[in-house]
């Protein structure tokens, strides 16, 4: 289909009023995210073009002062704003002079709520960087009552699936979306893993990390929109096919938790020709080193699983070891987050 020339113009003519209104009224994250969307720049490009100039600005920098949760203060800071004006060709100084102190503190209050989101990964950026493209105030009003995990892993003793569920209640009307992060370590490729099999809910907006990944999205439902009306959603996510990394073993999962649920049970189902020699349950701070807490017992299902009540914050979940010869152990790395999942709030 065809588009005539004149509504093409009519389209950019919209689009240049609407960068300049923002760009006269604020707020700052509103006008550098409108200006970079304008000039049809990744970040990526945008981190390229300071370097070329020596200035060095990560990626997670650019994508927290976009979304209002950072704003540059620093002399090389504002440095680098100057030159991403011209990078994005705007006028000189019109970014800048959004900074006022008191734009800043409007900016920080109505983000509040974001900001106490973000502030949980001081250590991951880019976990920080992969939520700040999806919102997360419509998941601080929902109440998760149960929440269950259970793993699937394969012949190869990799993780390959994951189905959630979560009974959760709505704390206030117009509540339609929770959201979710999952993340694997030691995959190789592009692919990222794919989230299927949803009941009771649709799958909403996604984002993903590649080269690390991470994947995060929304799932909505509208039975959640009611204050006090109670829903169970269901979700499968299954890992990329690609193979690992030899040096991790995808020997462990846990879930991440931010605020304290009522019920949590994980649940790993082995396959009957890569069975674990031990299995220990963890739990720690969302900040510290894991601590084992019990041995489990593998049952006649080839399944082993660990109950948590009222958890969190902090990470919860089930470490087992290989069955693997004496020289395959001492060259194999244990990592701890080889897999996890994460309620965002």
């Amino acid at each position: 289909m065809s588009v005539l020339p004149g509504t093409a113009s009519a389209g950019r003519e919209r689009e240049a009023e609407g960068l300049a209104e923002v760009l006269r009224i604020g707020p700052f994250s509103s006008a550098l995210r409108a200006a970079i969307a304008a000039r049809g720049l990744g970040l990526d490009r945008i981190q390229d073009r300071l370097r070329q100039h020596g200035i060095t600005l990560s990626t997670a920098t650019l994508s927290y002062w976009q979304s209002g949760r950072r704003h540059p203060e620093r002399a090389e800071s504002l440095r680098a704003l100057k030159l991403i004006e011209q990078i994005l060709e705007l006028p000189a100084g019109s970014l800048g002079s959004l900074l006022g102190s008191s734009t800043r503190r409007d900016s920080r209050a109505s983000s509040g709520r974001a900001s106490r989101i973000f502030d949980r990964w001081p250590d991951r950026p880019e976990i920080a960087e992969l939520l700040s493209g999806i919102p997360t105030a419509p998941d601080t009003s929902l109440r998760r009552l149960i929440q269950r995990d259970q793993v699937t892993v394969g012949v190869d003793g990799l993780i390959r699936s994951m189905v959630c569920s979560q009974v959760m209640r709505a704390e206030r009307d117009g509540v339609d979306r929770c959201l979710f992060a999952f993340g694997c370590k030691g995959h190789a490729g592009e692919a990222l893993p794919a989230v299927t099999n949803l009941r009771n809910c649709a799958l909403g907006r996604v984002a993903g990390h590649r080269t690390q990944c991470l994947i995060a999205a929304s799932s909505c439902s509208s039975e959640l929109c009611v204050k006090a009306r109670t829903v169970r959603i269901e979700y499968q996510l299954d890992n990329p096919p690609e193979a690992t990394d030899s040096k991790f073993c995808g020997d462990s999962f846990s879930r991440i938790f931010l605020r304290p649920v009522p019920v949590y049970l994980v649940e790993l189902c082995f396959d009957g020709g890569a069975l674990p020699r031990r299995c220990q349950q963890f739990r720690g701070k969302l900040s510290g080193d894991p601590k084992m807490t019990r041995n489990l017992e593998l049952g006649i299902s080839n399944t082993v699983c660990a109950v948590s009540r009222d958890f969190g914050p902090g990470y919860f979940g089930i470490h087992w070891h290989p069955a693997l010869s004496e020289s395959d152990r001492m060259h194999r790395v244990v990592d701890w987050s080889s897999h996890w999942s994460c309620n965002i709030v």
